[in-house]
């Protein structure tokens, strides 16, 4: 099972992933952000859903209906 989760950088810029642990998000953002992850991680926290205006994506770009994947 997926979890979603936000975090931002630079500050006050969303970003949205969903991972199987909070370790594969903190494993993503040392790869993504090799030189200030540490800055970027207390920002991570885990969200309940996506929101409103995130879109899933099919394996063409089209996007899924909500509660599809």
């Amino acid at each position: 099972m997926l979890t979603k989760y936000r975090y931002e950088f630079p500050p006050l810029e969303a970003h949205f992933v969903e991972a199987p642990s909070p370790r594969a998000v903190v494993e993503f953002l040392q790869r993504t952000y090799p030189h200030n992850w540490e800055e970027v991680l207390p920002t991570m926290v885990e969200i309940p859903d996506w929101p409103v205006f995130w879109k899933t994506l099919d394996q063409h770009g089209r996007p899924l209906p909500p509660g599809k994947r």
